[in-house]
C-alpha cells in the first residue's frame, strides 16, 4: 500500500507540474494531449508520450522502490500492470467505480487540461482541489 500511494503522490505532482510548467507542458506532455477530442481519443493515446514526459511520469515507481524495496519481478509486473492502466484511462469506457480514476476522469483531463491528473484514484484530485466529476454528458460525448 505504501508503494501504490507513493507512486500515486508523485505521478499527481509529476502530471500536474507537466501542465503548470509551460515549457514543460509545451515541449514534452502536449504531444500527449493532441489526442483530446472525440475521434483521436483512444488506449493508443495511453502510448503516445515524449519520450522524457514518459521517463519524468516513470520515475516515481524507482522513487518509491527507495521506500519499498520489492523484488525484481514484483517491480516489474507493477510497471506492466501500469502500462495496463494507462491504456485503460483513455479507452473512453468509464465503468464509474469510485474512488478508481476510470476513463471518464481522465477524458474529462484531457477536455479541461487543469483536472484530475491523478492515477489510480482521484483521491490526489480530490486533495488538492483537482477534482472534476464526469457528467453523462461528457461521456456520450466521447464514446
Amino acid at each position: 500500500m505504501v508503494y501504490l500511494v507513493s507512486v500515486e503522490f508523485m505521478i499527481y505532482w509529476v502530471h500536474r507540474e507537466l501542465h503548470d510548467i509551460k515549457p514543460l507542458y509545451k515541449y514534452l506532455h502536449a504531444t500527449h494531449h493532441i489526442y483530446n477530442k472525440q475521434n483521436t481519443l483512444s488506449p493508443f493515446a495511453g502510448l503516445a508520450f515524449h519520450p522524457l514526459d514518459g521517463v519524468l511520469q516513470a520515475l516515481p515507481h524507482v522513487i518509491a522502490l527507495f521506500l519499498v524495496p520489492m523484488h525484481f519481478k514484483t517491480h516489474i509486473f507493477l510497471v506492466f500492470l501500469e502500462l495496463l492502466w494507462t491504456v485503460n484511462i483513455h479507452d473512453c469506457i468509464n465503468a464509474k467505480l469510485w474512488p478508481v480514476m476510470g476513463a471518464g476522469y481522465h477524458t474529462v483531463h484531457h477536455i479541461t487540461y487543469c483536472h484530475n491528473y491523478g492515477h489510480f484514484t482521484i483521491w490526489m484530485d480530490w486533495m488538492f482541489g483537482t477534482l472534476c466529476y464526469p457528467t453523462d454528458d461528457d461521456e456520450s460525448k466521447n464514446m
